[in-house]
């Protein structure tokens, strides 16, 4: 019917090769002939999603992808691998035809000369109709592209609609900080509250470990930058500390080496922790709604243990001048 379609229009030919056709196989290696049980329906999308993916690695690639025919499962990853990878050049479209030849097993195209085919009403009866009633319709959809916008390091399709969906978690419930150490004030969102110069510098140096960190995947249930209270006595991080104290305290004017030198000397683990207290005391004063606030609080866990410091804001919304 390809073969026919192309004749009669006068198209060009296809080169069509064994290697043209995607056979989707499950985790065992084995070919599967439809999609009817949710092992089949994963091994589709994980076919889908990793296609596109290498496609859209190509920038001289442009995709032209139609949800018409296959199973409604099939094009529903289509639609989302597209959303996943697609490029502001990359197209989705969808095909509709008549109702009463949509169906229709003896209807592949509409012929150049007129045809009837028996075709089957919505009442159930039959009856012949010529394809020259026919319509077909090419509609281009738009969809999201969220290629670019998020960094994405799932393999399969579970893994990166979770990732996904956290990365819009977190985009939408976290708003920006900004640490003004000269101003000794702290914005988040539209809330904006000061501290003293020694708090709002420990705070900007924990915070600066979270933007420091080199970790390739979501700040979402991440400690990797968090670090201990004795980390935070010794270099390099004291002289971090000191510098933010320093723009806090007295810019300009203060001796910076000085300041380095008392506090490696007379800032404890013990001070510390009181001035962690005291942090967290301020936020949640600022901020009414708790669990928002938790958000940017200084947490504890205890790793290798011992007890490290951070904070579960994401990394990307956060801004210390």
């Amino acid at each position: 019917m390809l073969k026919q379609l192309l004749k009669e229009y006068k198209l060009p030919s296809l080169d069509i090769k064994t290697s043209s056709i995607i056979v989707i196989k499950d985790k065992n290696d084995k070919e599967i002939d439809d999609i009817r049980d949710s092992f089949q329906s994963e091994a589709t999308a994980d076919t889908i999603i990793s296609l596109i993916r290498e496609l859209t690695k190509d920038p001289s690639v442009r995709l032209h992808c139609s949800l018409a025919g296959g199973r409604k499962t099939m094009g529903f990853y289509l639609g989302s691998a597209m959303e996943l990878f697609g490029r502001p050049w990359d197209k989705l479209y969808h095909v509709l035809v008549s109702s009463e030849f949509e169906s229709n097993p003896e209807f592949f195209y509409k012929p150049k000369k007129e045809k009837f085919i028996q075709c089957r009403l919505s009442d159930g009866s039959k009856v012949e109709i010529s394809t020259e009633k026919a319509e077909i319709e090419l509609i281009e959809l738009p969809f999201i592209k969220l290629s670019g916008k998020i960094k994405l390091y799932g393999n399969t399709f579970t893994e990166l609609i979770e990732e996904t969906q956290s990365e819009i978690n977190f985009a939408l419930i976290q708003p920006f900080i900004n640490i003004k150490l000269k101003e000794r004030k702290i914005s988040i969102g539209t809330t904006i509250f000061s501290m003293n110069p020694m708090l709002i510098a420990l705070y900007a140096t924990i915070l600066k470990q979270k933007i420091s960190c080199t970790e390739n995947k979501s700040c979402l249930g991440c400690d990797e930058c968090y670090i201990s209270l004795t980390n935070l006595t010794e270099k390099p991080l004291i002289d971090e500390f000191a510098d933010f104290y320093a723009k806090a305290y007295k810019p300009n004017i203060v001796d910076i080496e000085e300041i380095k030198y008392k506090l490696e000397k007379r800032i404890s683990p013990y001070t510390l922790r009181s001035y962690i207290t005291k942090i967290n005391t301020n936020i949640s004063k600022a901020i009414s709604e708790q669990t928002l606030a938790s958000l940017y609080k200084i947490k504890s866990i205890r790793r290798y243990g011992a007890t490290t410091y951070g904070v579960s804001i994401d990394k990307r919304k956060i801004k210390i001048e």
